[in-house]
């Protein structure tokens, strides 16, 4: 297990705002309903942070209060964006920033693998998952998709996910693009986006860390995986 230790923008933003006092507004809800070949157009603002990182399937697991096998119920673009912005004094001169934002996505559980004793839930539920990457409109009108360490949203397909609960009592994902695994998507290394040579190193560190994982995920969970993918 270790910290990221990069250069945190949104951390800067708040830290900003406190000292300045300024208001914030939070606006929730779908981006009108986007079709999917708009999203994949959209800009990125990929914005560098500090996370614990667990580098292995044991210190994963042993870390994550909730795991387990689930499919999104609704396309990126069709769930709940949450998006706080700075609101200056002078609004009607200086226009409001983004400075956080996260998605609501709610999953179908199929498979529990581990949770806390106290808890609730049962396979069937429907569970509401907080992930680090957002669809929002700047001052210009213009849609993008701001994510946090390169994160990808969960997909349609099932999906392992590792949660956390936050102190809202929501449950997260943890560990970034490490911390959820698709069942039926290969992974692809992406080569089409420039990067620095460091961040070339980082995301292919990444990029492997991820596969080995999800070699461990796939052994240890064989007989639950093969439950969900073929119920008969």
């Amino acid at each position: 297990m270790k910290i990221k230790k990069q250069l945190v923008l949104i951390v800067i933003l708040l830290l900003i705002m406190g000292l300045t006092n300024l208001r914030t507004q939070q606006q929730e809800g779908e981006i009108n309903k986007l079709p999917i070949e708009k999203i994949a157009t959209l800009p990125i603002i990929n914005s560098n942070g500090n996370y614990i990182q667990y580098e292995n399937f044991d210190t994963l697991k042993q870390h994550s209060e909730l795991i387990i096998i689930a499919k999104a119920t609704e396309e990126f673009e069709h769930r709940e964006h949450v998006n706080t912005f700075h609101e200056t004094p002078e609004d009607n001169y200086q226009p409001k920033m983004l400075i956080d934002g996260i998605t609501k996505t709610n999953v179908h559980i199929k498979k529990i693998l581990k949770q806390p004793e106290d808890a609730q839930l049962n396979e069937g539920d429907l569970l509401t998952v907080i992930e680090p990457i957002t669809i929002f409109e700047d001052v210009d009108h213009v849609k993008k998709i701001m994510t946090i360490s390169h994160y990808q949203a969960i997909g349609m397909e099932d999906t392992i996910l590792f949660l956390t609960k936050n102190s809202y009592g929501v449950y997260g994902v943890i560990n970034m693009n490490n911390g959820h695994y698709s069942l039926t998507k290969t992974d692809e290394l992406d080569t089409t986006t420039k990067r620095s040579a460091s961040e070339e190193r980082e995301r292919t560190e990444d990029f492997n860390q991820h596969q080995t994982i999800k070699e461990t995920i796939v052994k240890t969970y064989r007989a639950e995986i093969n439950e969900v993918q073929d119920p008969s």
